[in-house]
């Protein structure tokens, strides 16, 4: 079970901090070549209709055919439309590309962690969930910081093709992976029909919660680096260096969710950071001194997805074994279908006026707040589960 926890640990890596290096200079090389940021807008929403749609078919695949099939097909297409993404101007071309990219780049987080859920067990499983989000998002802040630096160093075209050439690598994890996967006929898959009251509540909880928070966050969130340029007009290594910041923050935070959920209670450590969110929200209305911004821009990413190991454990634990990575990627589907819609938003609040950005962290931060409140339901309904209590018992060790 090591050797497999460490090999899909080293895909995370790849992956991760190669796509990083990528996404931060792609809205940036966009703008170079005269895209607006209603286009960048419409390019970024079919990148998550992408990872919505493709995300759920192979995640439903993953279930039929296998999951390494899948990380695999993962790891050869991406940097393959990544590097034509890097050459293409014709709009339409770039939107259907960036459709297929942001498919199968979403693949790689829904299969690994349904993975990662089968092969381990509730002893260790919230450890290694949480050690998984920390090399994602130490991964994303070498990612951040790389990328930008190439960027202002040899072009931001160059720095596009280099990220996605050493992604490649990734095949080799996949292919000394070695597992016995339990495969289920598709009819099988999308009924739920056998599942009990409470595992029917989490999942409820858990699709409204990623609805909710991935439109909130679907505002904004994938135009960091376009804040960060309209507002403080930082070049390339600045960007990487503000929102790898962010990613450090949750990096090390994520990676001890596991004691920190022993410490404080699991579900009532993930309330007090939702509700924390809300007050840093509406601190980006106002302030515009860049680097008590970034300041506050970093806190609130640290907030919201330091404890997202944790609610990743415990939901997973509650679905079965030939479902997980359907359930993961029904709520991606979720996720970026809703992100898609928001993206497009972004183009129409914002426009060319850095103005627009008060009227976009406003209506964001009236989604976070209604998270917070379903995921205040969450930890009334679940504190008490012994599921939950199994998981983050205080008086476990590791």
């Amino acid at each position: 079970m090591r050797k497999r926890i460490v090999l899909l640990l080293t895909y995370t890596f790849i992956t991760t901090i190669t796509i990083s290096m990528y996404r931060v200079v792609y809205n940036l090389y966009l703008r170079e070549i005269g895209f607006s940021n209603h286009l960048i807008g419409n390019v970024t929403s079919a990148q998550l209709w992408g990872s919505a749609i493709i995300g759920l078919l192979t995640a439903v695949l993953a279930d039929t055919i296998g999951k390494k099939k899948i990380l695999f097909l993962s790891a050869i297409v991406v940097p393959v439309s990544g590097i034509a993404l890097a050459f293409v101007v014709d709009p339409t071309l770039i939107i259907v590309l960036s459709f297929i990219k942001g498919g199968f780049t979403v693949t790689a987080f829904t299969v690994v962690m349904a993975t990662m859920t089968s092969i381990t067990k509730t002893g260790n499983r919230a450890k290694v969930f949480g050690l998984n989000f920390g090399i994602n998002m130490a991964s994303g802040v070498i990612g951040n910081f790389i990328g930008g630096a190439f960027g202002d160093l040899f072009g931001l075209q160059t720095t596009l093709i280099i990220s996605m050439v050493a992604h490649l690598p990734a095949i080799i994890p996949v292919i000394r992976l070695e597992m016995t996967e339990s495969r289920s006929k598709l009819k099988e898959l999308f009924n739920f029909s056998g599942l009990q009251q409470d595992q029917r509540k989490v999942l409820t909880y858990y699709f409204i919660s990623t609805a909710t928070v991935g439109f909130g966050a679907g505002l904004f969130i994938h135009f960091g680096n376009l804040i960060f340029k309209d507002l403080f007009n930082m070049s390339a290594t600045g960007i990487g260096i503000a929102l790898s910041i962010a990613q450090l923050g949750t990096a090390a935070g994520s990676t001890l969710s596991h004691k920190l959920g022993k410490r404080f209670g699991a579900l009532k450590f993930n309330l007090t950071m939702q509700l924390l969110v809300i007050p840093l929200m509406l601190s980006l209305v106002i302030v515009r001194e860049p680097i008590l911004f970034t300041i506050l821009y970093a806190f609130r990413f640290v907030f919201m997805n330091i404890t997202n190991p944790i609610m990743t454990s415990i939901i997973f634990s509650y679905v079965p074994d030939s479902k997980l990575s359907t359930v993961s990627g029904i709520n991606g589907f979720l996720n970026n279908t809703v992100r898609a819609v928001a993206a497009m938003i972004f183009g129409f609040i914002v426009g060319t006026s850095i103005s627009g950005y008060t009227e976009l962290f406003l209506l964001s931060t009236a989604f976070y707040a209604a998270n917070a409140f379903i995921i205040f339901l969450f930890y009334r309904d679940f504190k008490n589960e012994p599921r939950v209590l199994e998981l983050y018992d205080s008086k476990r060790t590791g």
